[in-house]
């Protein structure tokens, strides 16, 4: 059984069908995404209905991101409404059809609000911590605020009490390769910024990348 990690898609979802045909997943795989998998890209609908339709045969778990947290707050106040779109959320709107500014949540299909509410804050493995953003150093998993946990750049994080390896995304690499840090792994690899969608196995270093030209390569950390 491999453990796989989805770097940040952000509606990269020509690049998500080619990395998917590339790495080729198994049955028994766990697929882990790591959040923001909607936001600047070309087409976040489509990306979640690939993740949907990728849920119904394999074992998939979605972190949730601070694009996806923007993306629900941007119904509760013109103010987030307009910072969403001001952070990629246009692009969002667009390939749902619709036109900003305007926005509520009755212009989208109760299916991808429910996604988006089903993402989970972090996924744990024996060795491994799968997060978005980054931890507090000395807090629980299940004490973990969103200011660490959605927004802190793995620059700035420090290992985590527990001494599992972080693996997260929400940093872009803009040259395009995994960031391996003493404590933690950041595989946004700049999808969305004419760079590369990262899987990686956490467990043996082992990566695969695809672009949205659907180029493909791969290498290890």
């Amino acid at each position: 059984m491999r453990t796989l990690a989805i770097g940040d898609i952000h509606g990269s979802n020509t690049a998500l069908k080619a990395l998917s045909e590339y790495v080729d997943f198994r049955s028994d795989d766990v697929i882990v995404t790591l959040g923001d998998c909607i936001d600047r890209g070309p087409d976040s609908k489509g990306v979640i209905d690939s993740l949907i339709e990728l849920g119904q045969t394999h074992q998939l778990i979605n972190l949730k991101g601070n694009h996806e947290v923007m993306m629900e707050n941007a119904l509760l106040s013109e103010q987030e409404r307009y910072f969403w779109l001001y952070n990629g959320g246009e692009a969002t709107m667009q390939s749902f059809g619709l036109h900003p500014p305007l926005f509520s949540a009755d212009d989208i299909s109760p299916i991808y609000w429910d996604f988006i509410k089903s993402c989970k804050p972090y996924y744990e493995t024996e060795n491994h911590i799968l997060v978005h953003a980054s931890l507090e150093p000395e807090t629980d998993l299940e004490q973990q605020e969103e200011n660490f946990t959605l927004w802190q750049r793995v620059f700035e994080s420090k290992p985590h009490k527990s001494g599992k390896t972080i693996i997260c995304g929400h940093t872009p690499q803009l040259e395009g390769y995994p960031l391996k840090l003493d404590h933690a792994v950041c595989i946004d690899t700049s999808a969305c910024r004419h760079g590369w969608l990262t899987c990686l196995d956490i467990d043996s270093g082992q990566y695969w990348q695809a672009n949205e030209e659907g180029e493909t390569r791969q290498g290890s950390i």
